[in-house]
C-alpha cells in the first residue's frame, strides 16, 4: 500500500497535485519476483542454487538467495512469456540485489537472453547495471527498455561481472512503460511504485556513493532545484512522518460541502508479523558498534516536570528531540529507563544513547524518534529509596512505574510534543532495573508497547534470590497475586514486533538473571532475541551494542 503525500509537504515543495498510480490491473506488474510466497517461476541459471530466504529482504520478509555460482553469469532467471511481455514492446524493468562479501563492491547486471530464430546464436543484452557495496541493497532500473521486435525464447536474468559472490535478489518486476513517468509519486526515488523506507535507503546510498544508479531525479528531487543532495534526503525523511490532509468536495443540488480530513500515514515499516520481523532483525545483528556512531549528539535535551497520579507528586524527566524536530510532523517515542537508585539523568551518559540515535538517524539507518528519560521510582512517600537496604516494598514501587508511565507521563508527552501514538509507534528500553521494568511493562501492556529492549535486566519479576533480597515476584497488575515463572510470557497474538534481551558473562551485579529471563521466555514459548556478551559486565559493554541494534530496527517492522 503506497503512502499518501502530505498536503503540508506538497505546499512546501510547490509541486501541485500528485498523480497516483491508478488502482487497476493495467498498472500491475507483468512479471514479479517479490518472493513473499515462493519462487513463482524464478529458477537457477547455470550452477547456481536458488532458494527462498527470510534473512534480509529488500521489502517484506522474503528474498531469493543465489549461491553456488561457478561463473559470473550463473544467477537467477525467469523465462518471459511473449504473449505478455511482447517483442517490440517497451517496458519498465527493476530488480534489487544485495551482497555482503565484497567490501569494494560487485558489479551487477539485469540482462536479457534471446535469439532471433536464425543461425546467429543467442544475444545477451544488459538492461540495467550498477555496483553494489557490501551490506547495501542496490536497485537496478531501466524505465524505457525496448525488446527487439524479432526476439524469441526470451529469458530475464541477474548476473555479476567478474565475480562469483553469493547474493540476494528481491523486488524484481517488469511493468508497462505507459505508467511512467507521470504516475510515480514524488518521493518514490527508486520508481518502485510506492514510497517506502527503501526510498530513504536508496537515496542515502546514492548520495554517499555506495550506489551509482537506481535513483530518479523526477521523483527524488523533492525541493525541485534540479540537484540531488542531502536536502532532498532530509525532505524525504520528513515526508514519511507526515500526517497528510485529504480534501474532498461533495456537491448536491442545493449546496457544496468541502471537508478536510486528517489521514494517518502508515508507518515506514510494513508491520510484519513479530516472529518474522524478529528473525529478520536477528539475522542482521552486529557485534561491533562503529566508534563514530558513539560520538556527537545533534539532538536537543530538555528537562520537564509533570504530575504523577500514582506518586501523587511532581516527577522529572528528560526529553530528547532529534535534530530537525518539527511540530509539523509526528514522531514515534522511546522510553529509556535507568538503573536502580538512578533518576532521569541516569541514561544520558555512559551508553551513547543520544549519540547513537543522532548518528543512526542522520545516516538513514534509523527513523527519527523522540527519547524520553524518566525517573522510575514511584512512591508517594519519597522520591528515592532509602539507601541500599532494598525491600520488596522498594521493588513494588519500581514496578508502580507501569501506572505512572501509562497514566501520567505518556499523556504528558503526547499533549506537549508532536508524537505518533499506538504500540507500533511506542518503545520501551532500559538498563538493569530499567531493563527489568521494560520487560515487566512490556509483558503486561503489549497493547501500548510494540518494541521492548532490556539490557542486563535486574532480577525479581519472578521469585528468585540475589545478594540483596529474596524476591517474591512482581504483582500481576491490578491484583494482589505475584507472578510465577509460568506467568513470564507474552501470548503470540500480543507479541511485540521486537523483544530483545542481552546480558554479559562477567556481570557481577545481576549475575545470570538476564539469561534466566531468556530461558523462561524460551520455556514458555515467547519468541525473542537473546544476546550473551562474552566477558560483558554490568555496563555499556552489553548495553551499547544492544541499543545500537535496537535503534537500527525500532519502529521499522
Amino acid at each position: 500500500m503506497k503512502k499518501l503525500l502530505s498536503a503540508t509537504l506538497s505546499a512546501i515543495l510547490a509541486a501541485g497535485a500528485v498523480t497516483m498510480l491508478p488502482s487497476s490491473a493495467a498498472t500491475a506488474p507483468l512479471l514479479t519476483g517479490d518472493f513473499e510466497s515462493g519462487l513463482n517461476g524464478w529458477s537457477a541459471r547455470g550452477t547456481a542454487l536458488v532458494e527462498l530466504t527470510q534473512t534480509n529482504a529488500a521489502n517484506g520478509i522474503g528474498a531469493a538467495s543465489v549461491t553456488n555460482r561457478a561463473n559470473d553469469w550463473c544467477g537467477i532467471s525467469h523465462a518471459l512469456d511473449p504473449a505478455v511481455i511482447k517483442p517490440g514492446g517497451t517496458y519498465v524493468f527493476r530488480a534489487s540485489v544485495f551482497q555482503q562479501s565484497t567490501p569494494l563492491g560487485v558489479h551487477f547486471k539485469l540482462s536479457l537472453q534471446y535469439n532471433t530464430g536464425g543461425f546467429g546464436g543467442d544475444t545477451f543484452d544488459c538492461i540495467a547495471e550498477g555496483t553494489g557495496a557490501a551490506g547495501t541493497w542496490l536497485t537496478l532500473s531501466n524505465n524505457s527498455y525496448t525488446i527487439p521486435a524479432n526476439a524469441q525464447n526470451m529469458t530475464l536474468y541477474l548476473e555479476t561481472e567478474g565475480s562469483e559472490t553469493d547474493f540476494l535478489a528481491d523486488e524484481i518486476y517488469v511493468r508497462n512503460v505507459d505508467i511512467f513517468p507521470d504516475a510515480f509519486e514524488t518521493g518514490d526515488a527508486d520508481h518502485s511504485g510506492r514510497v517506502d523506507r527503501q526510498d530513504v535507503f536508496a537515496l542515502r546510498d546514492y548520495l554517499t556513493g555506495k550506489t551509482t544508479g537506481g535513483i530518479y531525479t523526477d521523483t527524488a528531487d523533492l525541493d525541485r532545484n534540479g540537484v540531488l543532495n542531502a536536502a532532498d534526503l532530509t525532505l524525504l525523511k520528513q515526508m514519511m512522518l507526515q500526517e497528510p490532509q485529504v480534501t474532498t468536495t461533495t456537491v448536491t443540488a442545493q449546496t457544496t460541502v468541502t471537508t478536510v480530513t486528517t489521514v494517518t500515514v502508515p508507518d515506514i515499516g510494513t508491520h510484519a508479523q513479530p516472529k518474522a520481523y524478529m528473525e529478520k532483525v536477528r539475522s542482521q545483528m552486529k557485534q561491533d558498534v562503529p566508534a563514530d556512531v558513539q560520538r556527537g549528539d545533534t539532538g536537543t535535551t530538555t528537562h520537564i516536570t509533570y504530575y504523577s497520579k500514582k506518586a501523587n507528586r511532581d516527577k522529572g524527566a528528560n526529553i530528547w528531540l532529534p535534530a530537525g524536530y518539527s511540530e509539523n510532523q509526528k514522531y514515534p517515542v522511546l522510553y529509556m529507563n535507568h538503573g536502580i537508585m538512578g533518576d532521569e539523568n541516569g541514561m544520558l551518559n555512559g551508553f551513547a544513547v543520544r549519540e547513537m540515535a543522532s548518528n543512526l538517524i542522520a545516516k538513514g539507518e534509523a527513523v527519527p524518534f523522540i527519547i524520553v528519560f524518566p525517573q522510575m521510582y514511584t512512591d508517594p512517600a519519597q522520591a528515592m529509596p532509602g539507601g541500599f537496604d532494598f525491600t520488596m516494598d522498594t521493588m513494588d514501587h519500581y514496578d508502580d512505574f507501569l501506572y505512572d508511565l501509562t497514566e501520567s507521563l505518556m499523556p504528558y508527552v503526547e499533549s506537549h510534543y508532536s508524537v505518533k501514538t499506538g504500540r507500533e509507534n511506542t518503545a520501551i528500553a532500559g538498563f538493569s532495573m530499567g531493563g527489568r521494568e521494560s520487560l515487566y511493562i512490556g509483558m503486561h501492556r503489549p497493547d501500548a508497547f510494540g518494541y521492548v529492549c532490556a539490557s542486563s535486566p535486574a532480577p525479581g519479576i519472578v521469585p528468585g534470590v540475589d545478594t540483596y533480597l529474596t524476591h517474591l515476584g512482581s504483582y500481576i497488575p491490578g491484583t494482589q497475586t505475584r507472578m510465577t515463572e509460568q506467568d513470564f510470557r507474552i501470548a503470540d497474538d500480543k507479541l511485540p514486533y521486537l523483544l530483545m534481551i542481552a546480558g554479559g558473562t562477567n556481570d557481577m551485579v545481576v549475575g545470570t538473571f538476564p539469561k534466566q529471563y531468556h530461558e523462561l521466555f524460551t520455556k514458555n514459548g515467547t519468541d525473542h532475541i537473546w544476546t550473551e556478551v562474552p566477558g560483558g559486565q554490568h555496563d555499556g559493554s552489553v548495553g551499547i551494542p544492544l541499543f545500537y541494534n535496537f535503534f537500527r530496527a525500532v519502529f521499522q517492522a
